[in-house]
């Protein structure tokens, strides 16, 4: 076993495999970069030749290691620690290579051989496309393929703690997954995934804090919790309410297969069960999207109630903002855009294991989303001036925790631009912050935490709504362009700059 220099990781969990193939996963922050140098730092104290792939340049990457308590400076002037960087243009041009896998062969070249450890951060140089990728495959072989411990990052976007299923390939390329999650008390806490779990072995979750001039360790005075120290469970029960969707029926005779299960159809009755004094391992909320706020309800008002895991599972449901409303209603996981039964068991028990979260809102306080200002004052069920929609996107734009929304440009052949607006509205999420506005006889949306990938089903049913007005005649000659902050800022800021945003 090799260790991974996060003591408490190391002592819980026994390291990592020699040899293997891992991700450190987690929402944009230092935490996950702290997490490979740590790596290193590791490697470096017990004289091992290792390496470091990084997008900055030399005197920057080993300052900001001295600053949280690692100095690499003799190791990489002794020639023990080799640093390589990314060129500039590195991502665009991989990503355009015809022929991504002289990358990896690149990279295979320019390292020292006889490393034992190597870490890449951002990993996302490689892995970026999301979808299985030539490049992200050839990397990742050739991760697995080295006899070093390869240790990579990867940013997972709007604070999700697992893939995104257009990355879920990830799972079985890599040995593992280091998961990184920042809590609502200033901690964090991590938790080792083996691709394939050893006989015995549990994920756990294991609390740390991230301490300047230390790294990530042991929180003073906070003690340990394994999930097995709770008590007052048992994991094989659970409960299931169902709230509707298309496959209600077949998440009841799979629940009911593999868990010792209650099924009940309304939130009041939730309530009843937890309060029975049945021991849950597990809560499942399976909600349709037209029951998502009922499901929400349910969520908040079992939390106070029992220690059993709570999974939130939505058939529809494209936005971060979703996940935040899941998280501060106390989910412990979330499912969304439909069920995969396997990967549901393996949520559901991992969370289970893990034991419950705390709430991240005292009793009686307001969700912290609903708090957040996002609607504007001269909002009309969405609908807002143009001046209104420029001043929202700039706002926005600014704020990292608001950052990630998408911009529809909407143009109708059939729909003079008010009815298009009306239309357009009455499809959006006012109350999570979404707003509409017209330029022209162009209509513009801003949805807050929405990604390209996902809203799919968000712009098929609005093509058919669009198509259904009684302008249209079943045809409203829509056309739509998506754009997405902050993968496509200096487009939407030229938009804006020129005048000829997407109606803003």
């Amino acid at each position: 076993m090799t260790r991974s220099g996060i003591g408490p990781l190391d002592e819980r969990a026994g390291g990592l495999d020699t040899g293997g193939s891992y991700l450190v996963l987690g929402a944009p922050g230092p935490e996950k970069m702290v997490a490979a140098l740590q790596f290193v730092h590791e490697g470096i104290r017990a004289g091992e030749p290792c390496a470091l792939v990084t997008n900055a340049d030399i005197d920057g990457i080993l300052g900001v290691a001295a600053a949280w308590g690692f100095d690499m400076w003799h190791a990489w002037e002794s020639g023990l620690l080799q640093i390589v960087g990314f060129k500039e243009d590195f991502e665009l041009r991989a990503i355009r290579s015809i022929a991504p896998e002289e990358v990896v062969e690149e990279l295979d070249e320019v390292l020292h051989s006889g490393l034992t450890r190597i870490a890449v951060d951002p990993g996302s140089m490689f892995l970026t496309g999301g979808a299985r990728t030539l490049l992200g495959s050839t990397f990742l072989a050739w991760a697995r393929r080295t006899d070093a411990t390869v240790l990579s990052t990867f940013s997972v976007d709007g604070g999700a703690t697992s893939l995104p299923s257009s990355a879920d390939w990830l799972v079985h390329a890599t040995t593992g997954r280091l998961v990184l999650e920042k809590r609502d008390d200033g901690l964090y806490q991590v938790s080792l995934a083996r691709a394939v779990p050893k006989a015995g072995q549990r994920e756990e979750t294991i609390s740390l804090e991230l301490k300047p001039g230390e790294g990530l360790i042991q929180p003073e005075s906070y003690p340990a919790r394994r999930g097995v120290d709770r008590g007052g469970i048992d994991e094989n029960r659970l409960l299931l309410v169902s709230l509707g969707g298309d496959q209600a029926a077949d998440l009841e005779a799979w629940a009911r297969s593999s868990f010792e299960t209650d099924v009940i159809s309304e939130p009041i009755e939730a309530v009843a069960k937890v309060q029975s004094g049945v021991k849950y391992g597990g809560v499942l909320i399976h909600t349709s999207r037209q029951r998502g706020r009922e499901a929400l309800q349910a969520c908040r008002a079992i939390r106070p109630l029992t220690r059993a895991a709570i999974v939130l599972a939505s058939d529809d449901a494209v936005r971060a903002t979703d996940r935040i409303h899941v998280l501060e209603a106390g989910a412990d996981d979330f499912l969304s855009g439909g069920v995969d039964f396997r990967e549901l068991s393996i949520r559901i028990r991992q969370s289970i294991g893990r034991g419950a979260k705390p709430t991240v809102n005292a009793e009686g306080e307001e969700p912290l989303s609903m708090m957040s200002g996002l609607i504007p004052e001269d909002s009309d069920g969405g609908r807002v001036s143009r001046d209104t929609f420029v001043s929202e996107i700039l706002k926005r734009a600014g704020n990292p925790d608001l950052a990630f929304f998408c911009i529809l440009d909407i143009a109708s052949t059939k729909l003079p631009s008010v009815q298009l607006e009306i239309a357009v509205a009455e499809q959006v999420r006012a109350d999570d912050g979404d707003i509409v506005a017209v330029h022209a006889e162009r209509c513009a949306v801003l949805l807050q935490g929405a990604r390209e990938g996902q809203l799919g089903p968000f712009l098929d049913r609005l093509r058919s709504r669009l198509d259904a007005r009684p302008e249209a005649n079943g045809d409203s000659g829509v056309s739509i362009e998506v754009l997405s902050h902050p993968a496509d800022a200096e487009r939407i800021m030229a938009r804006l700059e020129s005048n000829s945003a997407p109606a803003g």
